[in-house]
């Protein structure tokens, strides 16, 4: 190889160089003089899993059964659940719900790590402490699933759920997954 050769390859590489730096550099001021542009990738939506918790009955005890869901928003997500949950059978012709049908979501919050859900009055209506107990529990685990540290802060009406049912089932307020367990 001469010098002759080696002096075109060298300013051949060195002017494509220049050409895509300098390109990149106009496409990157120009975006940044328009925000807009980036908008779609830093607005890009990302796909979460919510687990809906299900009751089966098993050997004389009733255990909330997980089922994951995708979804592409967190608070919107959780609302579409607990909708879906209440209005909606398992597909699972084992599993079922201890939440009654015409119960309705009043107002769903998550901040930071509180979870603050009030239900309507049909939430507290019929059935016994097993039954109430599967009701809290399908809740408390669904509301949690994006973060199982989370506390919900449960209420009817407005009105901090203390007690449920009949027998007075306690509701500690805020609730976290360590005051129920999946089996009972």
């Amino acid at each position: 190889m001469n010098s002759s050769t080696w002096s075109k390859s060298l300013w051949t590489g060195l002017v494509v160089t220049a050409i895509i730096g300098g390109t990149t550099v106009a496409i990157l001021s120009q975006q940044s003089q328009n925000p807009a542009t980036l908008q779609p990738t830093l607005n890009a939506p990302v796909e979460r899993t919510v687990t809906v918790y299900w009751l089966e009955s098993r050997r004389n005890r009733l255990v909330a059964v997980p089922r994951r869901i995708k979804s592409l928003s967190e608070s919107s997500t959780l609302r579409e659940v607990l909708v879906e949950m209440v209005a909606q059978p398992p597909r699972e012709p084992n599993l079922y719900s201890a939440i009654p049908q015409n119960t309705k979501i009043l107002n769903l919050e998550v901040l930071g790590q509180d979870i603050r859900l009030n239900l309507s009055q049909e939430f507290v209506g019929g059935g016994g402490s097993a039954t109430m107990q599967g009701r809290v529990i399908q809740i408390l685990y669904t509301t949690t699933s994006l973060d199982p540290g989370a506390r919900l802060f449960l209420s009817v009406e407005g009105a901090p759920l203390r007690t449920l049912g009949g027998e007075g089932l306690e509701v500690k307020q805020p609730m976290t997954r360590n005051d129920f367990a999946l089996e009972f």
